[in-house]
Parts: C-alpha cells; structure tokens; sequence
C-alpha cells in the first residue's frame, strides 16, 4: 500500500468497524491504490466491505457516513456479501477477476484469495463486452459525430472497459497480468492480434488529456471501429 494512503486507509476501515461492528466479515483495498497508477488528484480510493447478508439496520448509520464523515478521496464503499459474490461469479467475472488478482485484504479472511473464476464464464462476458461496446460504438459514432468533445468522451469513457477485456483474455490464457494497465492493454492486444497503438490511444485520452482535434477524433474513433470488427472475430474463433 502506498504510504501516502495508508494511514487514511486505515482509519477508515476503523470507521467502518463501528458502524457495522460484527457484521463485517472483512474489508479490502482495491483499484488503483493497490495495483499502481494513484493519484491524489485524480483517483480515488476504493475500499470493498463484506458485510453479512440480510441485515440492513446499519445502513441508516453508513449512509450519514458516507454524507458526513467520508473523508475526501475516498470513493463510496463497495458492500457486498459472501454469498453474493461467490454466486455471481458466472455473472461478473471479470469485475471479480480485477478484485482477486489485485486487492490487499484489510481485515477478516481473504475470500478473493480463493476465488475459482471460470475461463468460459470470463470468455463469455469478455465477448458481451466486446459486442455490446461494438454497437454502441457505431450507434454515437452517427449521434455524437458532430461534436468533437462528444467523440473525446465517448473514447476515453471506453477506456475502462478496454484494459478489463483485455485483462481477461490474458488470465483465460493463462499469462500473467501485469498491474500496469497500459502493459495490459499492450499484451492483450497482441494476443487478440488486433493494434495495440489504437487502444493505447484511447487511453490516453483518458488517463493523460490528450487532446484530439476534429480530424484526430474521427480518425481514433473510425480505427477503434474497425479494431473492434477484429477483437469481435478473434472473441469469437478463439479456444483457449
């Protein structure tokens, strides 16, 4: 954990464990606080609570928490439960596949320590993604065009959902996922023989304000269309 962080980190948990007392199971740090990347003014800090299911007399007391005591940085807890994630694994594999491989467990027993995620079930949403990303894609492409700023929000909102596709393909495989998210998009893209350059630029847009002109948009957003014809191809045809 980063020292910048780590004493907010701490108290905050200490926050949370009176607030929920015995009901929390444990907590966990994720996100970029964890693999790499923080910044103070642009990130925010994730925590995941495992709380026990069914009992909701706390939330009152979380919920003027999060109004009034959450110190600024800190995003609003993920609050979970055991059973939800171990039976929702078919279903977001990938979001729990990020927790799992990168996550540093706060307090209580590291369930994402042992988490079993299925290739097929992280194949199976990785092509959902894929397809579904291709059609809105090609939908804003007609309905935002027109504005440059449109497109610029359109490609870096998409950025996200590039790294954990990517990621996925790299864990169904077997690789290692490295925790540098523009390594990951880079491997990735490799193996999925599609252009790394184009989803790198895409990140850029996002991660460090690149700036596109009316030209440079439409030429990023026509390249990443047509990457995602490949990736959609490669998703499809593809035995791990």
């Amino acid at each position: 954990m980063d020292d910048r962080i780590k004493n907010a980190v701490e108290s905050n948990v200490e926050l949370w464990k009176r607030v929920w007392g015995e009901a929390l199971r444990s907590a966990y740090l994720y996100g970029s606080a964890v693999r790499g990347g923080w910044s103070p003014k642009t990130s925010d800090i994730n925590l995941l609570l495992l709380v026990e299911s069914g009992d909701y007399s706390k939330w009152p007391d979380a919920a003027d928490v999060v109004k009034r005591k959450l110190k600024k940085g800190f995003a609003v807890p993920l609050v979970l439960s055991e059973n939800y994630v171990r039976s929702s694994l078919d279903v977001y594999p990938m979001e729990f596949l990020d927790i799992k491989l990168f996550h540093e467990c706060l307090l209580g027993d590291d369930l994402f320590e042992q988490l079993n995620i299925r290739p097929e079930d992280l194949r199976l949403q990785a092509e959902r993604e894929i397809k579904g990303k291709w059609v809105h894609f090609r939908q804003a492409a007609l309905e935002r065009g027109a504005s440059t700023a449109a497109i610029r929000e359109l490609l870096a909102a998409s950025s996200s959902a590039w790294a954990s596709v990517f990621q996925a393909l790299l864990a169904i495989d077997g690789r290692e996922v490295p925790a540098d998210r523009t390594e990951v998009i880079r491997q990735g893209a490799v193996l999925a023989n599609v252009d790394p350059d184009v989803f790198l630029k895409v990140h850029a847009v996002r991660h460090q304000r690149s700036s596109l002109n009316r030209f440079a948009a439409w030429k990023l957003l026509t390249d990443t269309l047509k990457q995602l014809d490949e990736l959609a191809r490669f998703v499809d045809q593809w035995q791990s």
